[in-house]
């Protein structure tokens, strides 16, 4: 081969993408080693403002199942690890890695730099073994008017900040014969009984368009 041919050949490989998004990306194994299967892809996942994204997926398998939601920023960097097992730093200078202490002092177990208690949290965005016809629900955060099952750490991949400003996501599970619907809604607010009487507009909340995979 002539030096020519392998520069050509090498400056190829260069312009080739980086793997991103939810096409690209490998799908990932689950912290219990049961590999994951991509159900569906969601457009317009949003963690921002505090608008958070949650998506609830039923079941209708006859054995439990695992079930994840993977998020990607604006950069196409995914942003928390479904595989990830235990609890999980979500600030301070140990974000988004293993914790088994909620303080700020222990810097091997514990989450430096963050405010404490509440800084160790599950975070994996996902969870393990749901029953047969359970419904279960994950956010990328707690909202005030939804009830989410399970919440996610982000990591300092892509942007590097704690939000989907123009994000996507993809739901993971160890078998395809899941459902489910995605919704965006407002983190602080809750629906109020006008009997109340109460003067706050309703909270947002609208469908998030889910694409199952083929």
């Amino acid at each position: 081969m002539s030096t020519r041919t392998a520069l050509v050949i090498l400056l190829l490989g260069l312009s080739r993408p980086a793997a991103a998004g939810p096409a690209n990306s490998p799908l990932p194994t689950f912290a219990d080693g049961k590999p994951a299967q991509a159900v569906y892809t969601a457009l317009g996942v949003i963690r921002n403002n505090n608008l958070e994204t949650d998506v609830a997926c039923t079941s209708l398998e006859a054995t439990p199942v695992d079930i994840g939601f993977e998020v990607f920023d604006e950069t196409g960097a995914l942003r928390n690890n479904v595989g990830g097992a235990g609890s999980l730093c979500n600030t301070g200078s140990r974000v988004a890695q293993a914790c088994t202490l909620d303080n700020s002092t222990d810097t091997l177990n514990g989450c430096p730099g963050a405010v404490c208690p509440g800084c160790c949290v599950p975070g994996s965005g996902a969870i393990l073994a749901v029953a047969p016809g359970r419904t279960v629900t994950i956010g990328t955060a707690g909202t005030a008017e939804l009830h989410e099952d399970a919440t996610m750490v982000f990591n300092t991949a892509g942007n590097g900040l704690p939000n989907l400003r123009n994000g996507f996501g993809r739901v993971v599970a160890t078998s395809l014969n899941v459902f489910c619907t995605a919704l965006l809604a407002d983190k602080l607010h809750t629906i109020c009984d006008p009997a109340a009487p109460c003067s706050l507009p309703p909270p947002t909340i609208v469908n998030v368009p889910l694409i199952r995979v083929p």
